[in-house]
């Protein structure tokens, strides 16, 4: 490889130095040789881990038949995707169509429900993430990190962040009773016109900081959507396909969405996504009509690749593997938690893991020293979770991870965590990370 060539590269994101040169189940090799386990499941999307010989298999079969044929024609793969995808969603969530990134997937459904209902206004949840696309970005408020990239859409609302060890109105959570949805409610009468045609939401809030809502909200909020003949959306981007020890997230919470929104994981790596309703929604959206004219609208690849993703996770009872390594990971966390300062509240569900990172100073949650402990811990040969630079460390392995694999990825961040303990953000000088990437890093850092 030239030594200039990611020079051609347009930074996007802040990037490592080290390349990939492959991946294997949990574990990710540069082109030095240097071996890293992956907390990080790629973008949070490698379900399976890397390499997985029955997914490739599957892709190799379908992709010698047909990959794409476009949205005129369905093929014997997009069914049984269809058919496979149904199969884990609640009862009455049958329809299903079959998209490529979780944006466009959120798009859809912010679009069917304002086909179903005829109204407009959306609401979301404040440190909520929705995607990248007008809609959604407009939608999403997670730490600062969409100021100035663009001008929001009209008819945008915000429910109050359910974060039970920050509430905003200073009560205990076993005796809320959702509090903070009756706020939101009232604020929402006040600011909307009432023409709210969906209301979307994360069971657990992922970018926002891993923030498992209490048990009452998302019944207060679906008594909420209801009030307004709205939709409830549930983005289970990140908490789908058995993240969080349970198929969906929502599950954990008893709450039936209209619309379910599934990517990342469906896909173990490749694009695939899929919104999920009803068929007396489908109906409300023909009869309004409703055009999707996406170019990859149920291509055989995808519905290939959903459904043997739902295999195999059935096959190796990954949903139960998740809930028991996600207590394995837990439990070692809070053995740092109880050595190490810097280092606080670890929670999550399942696969689904986060904790904070602490600036000495303030006891806050610090993006400077989250930043600092991802460098630390790349050079220990461990790939943690994207932060967003919210000063919280995102853990989201591989279903497929073994006990010595988050044993050996705790050990790294143990020895990490000591380096900034002691020396600090100094170590940010000297961080693994593309010059131009440190730059890009430290200005989102001074915007916030």
């Amino acid at each position: 490889m030239p030594s200039d060539a990611r020079d051609h590269v347009f930074t996007l994101y802040p990037y490592h130095n080290a390349i990939v040169q492959s991946a294997q189940g949990c574990l990710v090799r540069d082109t030095e040789g240097r071996e890293y386990v992956d907390l990080a499941a790629g973008q949070l999307s490698a379900s399976l881990g890397h390499g997985h010989p029955r997914l490739l298999e599957a892709a190799r079969r379908q992709a010698e038949k047909v990959v794409h044929v476009g949205s005129r024609f369905l093929a014997a793969a997009t069914l049984d995707g269809c058919a496979a995808i149904a199969g884990i969603c609640p009862r009455g969530l049958d329809k299903v169509v079959l998209c490529s990134t979780g944006s466009e997937a959120n798009e859809l459904a912010i679009r069917m429900a304002r086909a179903a209902t005829g109204k407009h206004e959306l609401v979301g949840v404040r440190q909520g993430y929705y995607g990248a696309t007008h809609a959604t970005l407009s939608l999403s408020d997670y730490v600062g990190f969409i100021r100035g990239l663009g001008v929001r859409a009209a008819g945008v609302h915000r429910l109050a962040c359910p974060d039970c060890r920050r509430c905003p109105l200073g009560l205990e959570e076993r005796s809320c009773d959702a509090a903070c949805v009756k706020r939101s409610a009232a604020e929402l009468r006040a600011d909307s016109t009432g023409d709210i045609a969906a209301f979307l939401v994360e069971p657990v809030l992922g970018s926002g900081g891993i923030i498992v809502p209490p048990a009452r909200f998302f019944a207060a909020v679906r008594q909420l959507a209801d009030g307004y003949g709205a939709l409830l959306i549930a983005d289970e981007a990140q908490t789908g396909l058995g993240r969080t020890g349970r198929w969906l997230g929502m599950e954990h919470f008893g709450v039936r969405p209209d619309i379910c929104v599934l990517s990342k994981g469906l896909g173990a790596g490749f694009p695939v996504a899929a919104v999920v309703t009803s068929a007396e929604i489908e109906e409300r959206c023909i009869a309004a009509p409703l055009a999707n004219m996406s170019s990859h609208s149920f291509d055989p690849f995808a519905g290939a690749i959903a459904a043997e993703v739902i295999r195999i996770i059935r096959d190796d009872g990954l949903v139960e593997r998740a809930d028991a390594m996600g207590r394995h990971l837990r439990a070692r966390l809070q053995e740092l938690v109880a050595h190490h300062a810097m280092l606080a509240n670890v929670r999550g569900l399942g696969l689904m893991v986060g904790l904070d990172a602490l600036s000495p100073e303030s006891g806050e949650p610090s993006s400077l020293f989250s930043l600092a402990l991802e460098a630390e811990c790349l050079l220990e040969g461990v790939i943690l979770g994207y932060s967003a630079l919210s000063g919280v460390l995102r853990l989201l392995p591989p279903l497929t991870i073994a006990p010595a694999e988050i044993d050996r990825a705790i050990d790294g961040l143990d020895r990490a965590a000591a380096r900034v303990a002691k020396s600090g953000l100094d170590l940010l000088r000297h961080a693994p990370t593309h010059a131009g990437s440190m730059k890009m890093a430290a200005t989102f850092l001074t915007k916030l």
